[in-house]
């Protein structure tokens, strides 16, 4: 198996935010895709946001917001589905169609009580939990961020609209603190690394700036909780919701995937206990969530040229930890 390597360490004259971000990988298309016309069988999304919205999230774990509950599950997913429960609503915070998602639903009814009272009823609930722009849910569809809340979604299934923005997952509703759901899935088989990395890492993906503006091509994308293994290669500043570090990603057998990814860890959960204690060079089995990764958009646009149609710049926000203590993996 082909790793994907880094390159960002081969450009020059970089400042110091730029210095201190991990590298990223590029992917060198395979001869299927290279023959692929751009509109062929798979979807493209466009996400249109506020650039201070992207440099105020560019490093931050999570989002807070008063969340308008439109549709909900009427209960959480088997356990072989995922055991989410799909929330889905607005707020004046995001400014686009959302879909919040309870992680381990099952295991606190008293949440899942909280959102049904509030289903419909237009009332908003305070709601907190990790912000993530995926293209998995948005359809052939162009998304304009908006500075309130907008319209509740009027199609079916009300509990999933066309999205490319969740808080996924939410990690507070109302006054219930759910941090506790971070962790392995029993009885969901989660995605297998190997071909999860490597859609991540092929991709199509196309930014343009514009002034006050980022807009965002993608193609549509699943592949929602990964297990892998990462082995620290640096860390980063501690910010104030978790942490950030550089890693290489592994599949279960210890075959190496990805030289160099970020990897996110939320504040107050058993992930980030956990990863506290790692060294540089020790491993650990984790299940994982890919996201856009905004200040990789960023360093894209300051970049500019080719670097605004390289792959999917994307990270991996940790939600479960298997193993109970770092070990070694890889070379």
């Amino acid at each position: 198996m082909l790793a994907f390597c880094s390159w960002r360490s081969r450009l020059q004259g970089c400042d110091d935010e730029e210095a201190n971000m991990p590298r990223f990988a590029r992917f060198g298309w395979t001869f299927a895709f290279l023959f692929l016309p751009i509109s062929s069988c798979f979807a493209d999304s466009i996400l249109e946001l506020d650039r201070s919205f992207v440099e105020k999230f560019k490093n931050k774990l999570t989002i807070s917001a008063h969340y308008t509950v439109d549709a909900a599950h009427k209960r959480p997913n088997p356990a072989a589905k995922d055991g989410d429960m799909h929330v889905a609503g607005r707020a004046p915070e995001i400014g686009l169609a959302t879909v919040a998602e309870i992680q381990n639903a099952k295991a606190v009814p008293d949440a899942v009580r909280a959102v049904h009272d509030v289903e419909g009823t237009g009332r908003a609930i305070d709601l907190s939990g990790v912000w993530r722009i995926w293209p998995e849910h948005g359809g052939d569809n162009t998304h304009i961020q908006q500075s309130d809340a907008g319209a509740p979604f009027e199609g079916d299934p009300q509990t999933n609209p066309p999205h490319v923005f969740e808080v996924h997952p939410i990690l507070k509703i109302g006054d219930q603190d759910l941090t506790n759901t971070l962790g392995p899935i029993e009885g969901f088989d989660a995605k297998d690394a190997d071909q999860a990395f490597q859609r991540f890492e092929s991709g199509s993906f196309e930014i343009t700036p514009s002034e006050g503006r980022i807009r965002m091509r993608m193609r549509m994308m699943g592949f929602n909780y990964v297990k892998f293994l990462m082995k620290v290669r640096k860390r980063f500043h501690r910010e104030e919701d978790g942490e950030f570090v550089s890693a290489a990603i592994y599949s279960e057998e210890e075959e190496l995937l990805v030289h160099d990814r970020r990897v996110g860890f939320v504040a107050g959960t058993a992930p980030d206990e956990k990863q506290k204690t790692m060294k540089a060079g020790e491993c650990m089995l984790v299940l994982g969530i890919p996201r856009i990764d905004l200040a990789l958009v960023l360093w894209r646009i300051r970049h500019g040229g080719d670097a605004l149609r390289w792959s999917v710049p994307y990270e991996m926000i940790v939600v479960g930890v298997y193993d109970d203590q770092p070990r070694e993996c890889g070379d």
